[in-house]
């Protein structure tokens, strides 16, 4: 059983038929369209990661009377952005 399956057309593919790129699998015809979805994807995460975080820029954090106040006021966003979203988690596969 082929453990390579083409992100693009599904189609099962033995590993000397497999092209990889990071972390997905392609056929010969669609790995350029496949290079060009998981670019996509990456820059998709990595957009949502950082601005899960804008919030905190330049805030103190420490554990200082004023750094306590913030993690209080933002609490709730700093629990969103210290979990993993879903597509992260698609993203890597897991």
């Amino acid at each position: 059983m082929s453990n390579y399956t083409c992100k693009k057309c599904q189609a099962k593919l033995r590993a000397s038929e497999a092209y990889e790129y990071r972390g997905a699998f392609a056929c010969e015809a669609h790995f350029d369209e496949v290079i060009e979805i998981r670019d996509f994807e990456r820059n998709q995460i990595i957009k949502e990661e950082h601005n899960k975080t804008q919030a905190f820029k330049g805030l103190d954090l420490s554990d200082s009377a004023i750094g306590k106040a913030n993690k209080q006021l933002l609490k709730q966003k700093i629990e969103i952005a210290g979990n993993e979203s879903q597509r992260l988690k698609n993203y890597e596969d897991r």
